[in-house]
């Protein structure tokens, strides 16, 4: 990701919180008593949050949503990569309210759906990474706070 030096802060400020909530969302697939429910809110959380992400780098103006399959239409506009993960934003479309409120907690989140919306998030992570030329994970400033 080359250009506007400003952009780039602001995109890189959104990957950095994208990837903070996938991370949470990881480590606690790995805890003692996993809170399904907060894993799959923050795995929508980071998806909505990479895909805003791309969609800022290309001038898009931030629109309030946190509706994935709305946003992956707008980034199919800039590339059509993302046409391929409809079915993992509908996925994680589910938990844009089930993590915030109770009703679908006692309905129990499985572990198995918690590792399915953390899988989503993954893929939109890496179309976005790729589309945005980002470095290696390794590198310090996207581990860092931005």
């Amino acid at each position: 990701m080359k250009g506007n030096n400003q952009l780039e802060q602001v995109v890189r400020a959104w990957w950095n919180y994208a990837d903070g909530d996938l991370r949470l969302a990881k480590q606690g697939l790995r805890g003692a008593q996993p809170p399904y429910h907060t894993i799959c809110f923050l795995a929508q959380s980071a998806g909505e949050k990479f895909l805003k992400a791309y969609l800022i780098s290309k001038g898009w103006e931030l629109k309030k949503t946190h509706d994935l399959v709305e946003l992956l239409k707008y980034c199919s506009a800039y590339h059509s990569a993302f046409v391929k993960l409809a079915a993992d934003a509908a996925l994680l479309n589910e938990y844009i309210t089930a993590g915030r409120y109770p009703a679908r907690m006692l309905s129990s989140i499985t572990p198995d759906e918690a590792l399915e919306a953390v899988q989503a998030a993954k893929k939109l992570r890496k179309v976005v990474k790729k589309l945005l030329s980002l470095p290696p994970d390794s590198q310090p400033e996207l581990l860092s706070p931005a």
